[in-house]
């Protein structure tokens, strides 16, 4: 599935996620749905998705945020 043309995002560092954020990770997928988000060091963060994918972001790095 896609997502849907119409769907808009925002820049937002991805430390400053919390659970049931929606996040675009390739405009060819539907946004995933955050689950936990855990502090690592140096500032970056572990993001785990409500499908189980994990990401790690570094200190400062922006994903998209659906609004």
């Amino acid at each position: 599935m896609q997502m849907n043309a119409n769907t808009q995002t925002e820049p937002t560092a991805a430390d400053s996620l919390t659970r049931n954020d929606r996040v675009v990770i390739s405009t060819d997928e539907l946004p995933y749905l955050v689950d936990v988000v855990t502090d690592m060091p140096d500032g970056a963060v572990r993001v785990t998705y409500s499908s189980g994918d994990t990401v790690e972001y570094a200190a400062g790095e922006q994903v998209a945020l659906v609004v």
